[in-house]
């Protein structure tokens, strides 16, 4: 292919060459008519005009080449292979439940909608760490993720209580957790007080009810008084302002707990179908039916430097699939709940209790009180009551 420079030096040569022997020709003869300058006057007009139609063509190459340049590196950047994280996602359950199934399609479908640049693998309680040895493996960036529950880390940070879903007997619809969240800023103060403890906190995933079973039944807040619950965070404080006295055992030792009588009864997050899943139904005979709250969820942690160092399209995948994720153990949940509701009367003779409204104001009275004990010691914590409280005066619920 002949370039710009090639067709000036044709163009100009040949006209150099016209003019040359033109001089020639006139050395050796008379002067040239006038006709002939004025010929050779326009041969030089328009061997200027050629060399400017030359240069900016030359300028025009210039630009393609600089822009054949920036393609080649864009095409080097596609071609160079995409950086993958790699992380070991600790949960506290165990595999071959529904919801543990639940957990590995999650992490399939990010890894797809990664194009497999987020790579997440699942262990069960105990396979990496102990369960609670898990926040602060996050913590220090020994673990990058990790799936966990709030209420585990109570004594660790007061805020642990509102990423486990709402505080028990405060508002009784699961969408005013969404309202308490999103709209009047509990996600932010949830960051904050995990920031503390150099960990991101990507998000809360709301999902079934928080029951309890139970060896006698409990149809009113006294029938607390003198049982032996497994409870854990503010839910053990609650029913310990009851009258109960709470005990925690990690999930593999309750049903033992129950067979052997060290523990009168369960109350826990995930409805009556978590519960029956585990066999812990098997040792009890009622089932309070009236949510101790409408709202447990579970928390999503990274520690802090291994979600910095995210891009930044793939932060917002992880925290939006959060959403996702919760709707499918919402789904599963509350589909459960209602298989395990009718067997466990049909098949192991259970009584179905519920509590009356002055008997959950009195238990509410009672959370209120553990909130504002945790207030006085948090300022963050604080902050996040008087939001709660604020909505709950709005809403009719508290004075």
């Amino acid at each position: 292919m002949i370039r710009g420079k090639e067709i000036k030096y044709l163009i100009t040569g040949g006209l150099a060459l016209v003019l040359a022997a033109s001089l020639v020709a006139g050395a050796c003869a008379p002067a040239a008519p006038p006709e002939v300058a004025e010929e050779v006057a326009e041969l030089e007009e328009e061997i200027a005009d050629l060399e400017d139609e030359v240069a900016a063509k030359d300028r025009e190459i210039a630009g393609l080449e600089g822009d054949v340049g920036d393609l080649e590196d864009e095409v080097a950047a596609l071609k160079k292979p995409a950086e993958v994280y790699q992380w070991d996602m600790t949960y506290p359950l165990y595999r071959g439940t529904w919801d543990w199934e639940i957990l590995e399609r999650w992490c399939a479908d990010l890894k797809v909608a990664s194009d497999g640049r987020l790579d997440m693998t699942p262990y069960a309680g105990g396979e990496i760490m102990p369960v609670m040895e898990t926040f602060e493996a996050v913590s220090t960036g020994t673990l990058n993720i990790d799936f966990s529950y709030g209420p585990y880390w109570t004594g660790k940070l007061a805020m642990a209580i509102y990423s486990g879903g709402l505080p028990p007997f405060t508002l009784p619809r699961w969408e005013h957790y969404k309202v308490l969240y999103y709209k009047l800023g509990l996600e932010e103060l949830l960051r904050e007080a995990y920031a503390e403890h150099n960990i991101y906190y990507v998000a809360t995933m709301p999902t079934d009810c928080t029951v309890a079973i139970s060896k006698s039944p409990i149809r009113k807040a006294a029938d607390f008084q003198g049982m032996k619950l497994r409870a854990t965070g503010i839910y053990a404080e609650l029913v310990t302002e009851a009258g109960a006295s709470a005990v925690f055992f990690p999930w593999g030792e309750i049903y033992g707990a129950l067979e052997t009588g060290l523990i009168d009864g369960v109350l826990m997050g995930g409805g009556i179908g978590v519960l029956c899943d585990a066999g812990f139904h098997e040792p009890c005979n009622y089932f309070l039916e009236t949510p101790i709250t409408p709202v447990d969820a579970w928390a999503l942690h990274v520690n802090m430097d291994a979600w910095n160092e995210l891009p930044d399209d793939l932060q917002m995948l992880l925290y939006e699939s959060t959403s996702y994720a919760a709707d499918l153990f919402t789904a599963s949940y509350f589909g459960w709940d209602a298989v395990w509701t009718e067997r466990i009367v049909e098949e192991w003779g259970y009584t179905i209790t519920t509590l009356p409204v002055e008997e959950q104001a009195i238990l509410s009275e009672y959370s209120i009180t553990v909130l504002d004990k945790y207030s006085a010691e948090d300022p963050i914590f604080a902050e996040a009551t008087a939001i709660l409280k604020k909505y709950m005066k709005e809403l009719g619920l508290l004075d």
